[in-house]
């Protein structure tokens, strides 16, 4: 049986046992969208969407029962039995809806937030929440070191568990399903909480904002709008009835409005994007979204700025010169600070006295700083990879294209007698920053992300 809980989950099963007439209404009513979002918007539903689901869940339904239906001899017509006159049925009692006992808030505490996102990993296969269990951990690991969760939050140890568990999946391997021991206690902690009507509005705007074939959303997204008895943010809701307005008159291909608007509804929402490579996005949603770049500080931010993950960045110098002090400076930085898993491949001088007494020396050990004298078969568990060097490895610019793309990389370049890294010039192209190191200073020679100052090693 599918339902509108279930619909996404087992689309890629059912869609090739539909009619071709289900699959394009289904699709004229973005219905997978609002599946995805129904949890969020079902208690402002009205009746005019819940009609459409109906109906739509019922077409879904029809087919796949007609596919099952196995194809039947033809029976002997029998006489028919007369007709018993129905007993006339008594009318159900409608349920009582339950009066929300909680709190409305802009957007949901960051930690009730997160433990939200890693409940719906229940009863999941850890291979196909993997992607999604990582962004948890590093909105987590980012709101701890941002100190947006502290130590005397009131859910501090279930936080910390969270994280503990989160590690778990991403280190797992085969597709066991996740059961987590506390699930109960975890949902109860989210329904204490609901974000305001109005910002569920704003979100279920933004998540039709510069689609085509959308009208029936939007017809319903406009009723909502026209009937909210919330009082707040009445001119960003001004603003989204003209926009949804002009589409459904045909003013429009698309509801869309100025990206400095659309910009402030995202904020307003609380909504960080992400995006997926090679799927196009619209140019005002791209203009809209809320980037976290990394807090760097002191010289790294001098160095080199403040970047967005995933980066790549490359640390080239002669023997001697500190290429090799300063990203072993920087891998324990971005462990600590930034509370970063990080892998640290030392080929050049690989489990060695001379390793070990420069990082005693410089006080380089961190839990999160693991050290290994070659390329491992993959690099699961880890959000950045150190890799000295790049010349002693023997590897080429096309070999570092088809590592993971959702890690962060620093490369570590032998230098040449003039100077110039060791390699093709391909390498330079595809990193963010370079860095040159000679006689204990480090400068960048070209960077994305707003760092210019030299700095000592």
């Amino acid at each position: 049986m599918i339902t509108i809980s279930n619909i996404n989950e087992k689309w890629e099963d059912i869609k090739s046992k539909l009619s071709s007439n289900t699959i394009k209404v289904v699709n004229n009513a973005s219905f997978l969208d609002l599946a995805n979002e129904w949890e969020d918007i079902k208690e402002f539903a009205d009746d005019e969407t819940k009609e459409l689901i109906n109906k739509l869940l019922k077409m879904i339904n029809d087919d796949l029962s007609k596919a099952e239906e196995p194809k039947k001899e033809p029976k002997e017509k029998k006489t028919p039995k007369p007709k018993k006159e129905p007993k006339a049925k008594e009318p159900k009692a409608k349920k009582e809806k339950k009066e929300f006992s909680g709190e409305y808030v802009e957007s949901m505490p960051i930690e009730v937030a997160i433990i939200q996102r890693y409940s719906k990993l229940n009863g999941k296969s850890v291979s196909k929440v993997k992607d999604e269990a990582r962004k948890i951990l590093n909105a987590l690991q980012k709101a701890i070191i941002e100190k947006k969760i502290r130590k005397t939050s009131s859910y501090a140890d279930i936080i910390m568990k969270i994280q503990k568990n989160l590690i778990s999946i991403l280190d797992a391997k085969g597709s066991v399903t996740i059961d987590i021991e506390n699930i109960d206690t975890l949902k109860e902690i989210c329904k204490d909480y609901k974000v305001m009507p109005n910002v569920q509005l704003i979100k279920s705007y933004i998540a039709i904002q510069g689609k085509e074939r959308v009208k029936d959303k939007a017809k319903i997204l406009l009723s909502k709008v026209e009937k909210s008895s919330d009082t707040h943010y009445q001119h960003e809701f001004d603003i989204i009835k003209k926009s949804l307005e002009n589409y459904i008159n045909d003013k429009t291909d698309t509801p869309e409005i100025s990206a400095q608007a659309l910009a402030g509804l995202y904020g307003l929402a609380g909504i960080e994007t992400t995006y997926t490579s090679g799927k196009a996005v619209g140019s005002q949603q791209f203009l809209g979204s809320v980037f976290s770049p990394l807090n760097f500080s002191g010289k790294w931010l001098k160095l080199i700025g403040q970047p967005s993950e995933p980066f790549k960045l490359m640390i080239y110098g002669k023997a001697g010169s500190g290429k090799s002090t300063l990203a072993l400076q920087f891998a324990k930085y971005i462990a600590s600070s930034q509370n970063k898993k990080v892998l640290y491949v030392a080929h050049e001088e690989g489990f060695s006295y001379t390793l070990q007494e420069k990082m005693r020396r410089l006080n380089l050990a961190d839990k999160n700083l693991s050290i290994i004298d070659t390329l491992p078969n993959n690099f699961n568990g880890y959000d950045y990879v150190f890799i000295d060097s790049i010349n002693s490895l023997g590897l080429e610019a096309e070999d570092l294209r088809k590592m993971n793309k959702d890690k962060s990389y620093v490369y570590i370049f032998q230098s040449t007698k003039d100077g110039n890294f060791r390699g093709s010039q391909e390498f330079e192209h595809d990193v963010d920053t370079s860095i040159l190191v000679e006689n204990m200073i480090a400068v960048a020679r070209k960077n994305r992300f707003g760092g210019k100052e030299s700095v000592s090693v």
